[in-house]
């Protein structure tokens, strides 16, 4: 049959392959309970701490499981490559170590591609805090299994919610009540840790000796809390730890303060996927606020109970006002649970014997002191906080760092727009703004350098006048 050609005698071009039907995205086979023991479990947690710590539940409950522990360099070679394009580095960083480790398993293991996608369950957060991510973090997961040739790889996505359970029935595993408790435990011991490690690292008279000793204190919490009965090991293995690291001798010298902020993964990954920033900052000779896990899951919440306050206050229905109150209701249980848990952990730990910046922001007072510049129901990412934080840092630090991803809209775009009028009226406030790409290291800690020396001439200043 001869193609007929159009009025202009041009021949149409015909697709050589029609799609029927809308494209549903890949496929994610549900994990049977009938085959727990013969599956591993792929995971990280944005960094090593958080993930280490998790290693215990998995071992108390008889799943098999590989820790893929922290970010590297490379990751974000692998996931440029099977990655979609001009993505934000987190997206880079965390597909990449992802099919990183599924190659890993594949030429170092001699696996073949049908058997890693069987033998192996990818586990891992959503991304649901930025406009960017929504939906996108499990589909990119997916795309790089699926465009690296492991067809039909499997996946589970969780929320930061404690009451949402999203899995099929007949899944092996569960985001269970029991599951999230122990997410939020690890969370909240690792942001201790790290929180010795900023108090330690930068007065320690021996900073080999005080790491070792943070490892050893790793090492002591794990022990307890891989027990069946952490419940009861935990506060003793706490008070010892706390303990331990207050005997680390300190120098007795003062030290320019820097905060750090910024995009979720940008500011807290702490290892490659930021330029493992805070441990340069120290390493320069200031010290640096702790950036906590803890207190990001608190804005989540926070955000969602604004989201259903203003749900109920402009309900169409009953129905739809009943569902903002049950959100609302969902969103205080949730804090009162992490603010529970983190209570009475840092009640046994006790950071302050050994220095350590343990306090939470009240999350209502920066969107106050934040609203006549930035409205706190802009929601996307950190949405406020960096500027409700440099208005509140800004008599109290010698430096303030904004870290995110390329091209992150709500920072890039809105926080750090904002943030020069907050520096016309806060002109002492020693402001710098970073991107993060996964390259560009020594551009970026140049850049952070500079910021650094006028923080210590901050410092020497104050110092000399009193």
């Amino acid at each position: 049959m001869q193609t007929k050609l159009d009025k202009n005698g041009i021949k149409p071009l015909v697709p050589k392959h029609i799609v029927a039907n809308q494209w549903d995205g890949y496929p994610n086979p549900v994990w049977h309970k009938k085959d727990k023991k013969k599956v591993t479990i792929m995971y990280s947690m944005v960094e090593r701490r958080k993930s280490y710590f998790l290693r215990a539940y998995f071992m108390r409950n008889g799943f098999k499981f590989l820790d893929m522990g922290d970010h590297i360099s490379e990751d974000v070679r692998w996931g440029k490559e099977y990655g979609n394009r001009m993505q934000c580095n987190p997206m880079y960083f965390t597909s990449g170590s992802f099919i990183r480790h599924l190659m890993m398993l594949h030429k170092e293991k001699g696996l073949s591609k049908e058997e890693i996608v069987e033998k192996y369950i990818f586990l891992s957060g959503g991304g649901q805090c930025g406009p960017c991510r929504y939906g996108m973090y499990p589909q990119e997961y997916l795309k790089v299994a699926n465009d690296a040739g492991f067809k039909g790889f499997r996946l589970m996505i969780f929320s930061s919610e404690l009451q949402d359970s999203a899995l099929p029935k007949e899944q092996a595993f569960q985001f269970n009540l029991k599951f999230r408790i122990n997410v939020l435990i690890s969370f909240i011991m690792a942001d201790f840790m790290h929180i010795a490690e900023c108090a330690l690292r930068p007065y320690a008279k021996d900073k080999h000796h005080a790491l070792a000793v943070i490892d050893e204190c790793e090492k002591l919490l794990f022990e307890a809390f891989k027990s069946p009965l952490f419940i009861l090991k935990l506060p003793s293995a706490l008070k010892k730890a706390g303990k331990l690291l207050a005997a680390v001798e300190r120098r007795d010298v003062e030290l320019p303060l820097i905060y750090m902020t910024g995009e979720f993964f940008a500011n807290l990954a702490h290892n490659a996927g930021n330029y493992d920033m805070r441990r340069f900052i120290m390493d320069e000779g200031c010290e640096v606020l702790p950036g906590s896990f803890t207190q990001r899951a608190l804005y989540d919440n926070w955000r969602r109970s604004r989201d259903a306050k203003r749900g109920m206050k402009y309900a169409a229905t009953k129905k739809e006002h009943k569902y903002w109150k049950k959100s609302l209701k969902k969103q205080i249980g949730t804090n009162k649970a992490i603010m529970f848990f983190y209570n009475w952990m840092k009640k046994h730990f006790n950071p302050e014997q050994f220095g350590g910046k343990a306090d939470l922001d009240d999350l209502d007072y920066l969107a106050d002191i934040a609203q006549e510049h930035y409205h706190p129901e802009i929601f996307g990412g950190e949405g406020n906080l960096e500027i409700g934080e440099s208005i509140h840092y800004a008599e109290k630090v010698d430096g303030f760092l904004s870290s995110k991803p390329f091209g992150c809209m709500p920072s890039s775009g809105v926080s750090d727009g904002v943030q020069a009028k907050i520096m016309s009226l806060y002109s002492d406030l020693n402001f710098l703004s970073i991107e993060t790409s996964g390259d560009n290291e020594v551009s970026i800690l140049s850049r952070v350098s500079m910021m650094l020396f006028k923080a210590k001439q901050k410092a020497e200043k104050r110092v000399s006048e009193g």
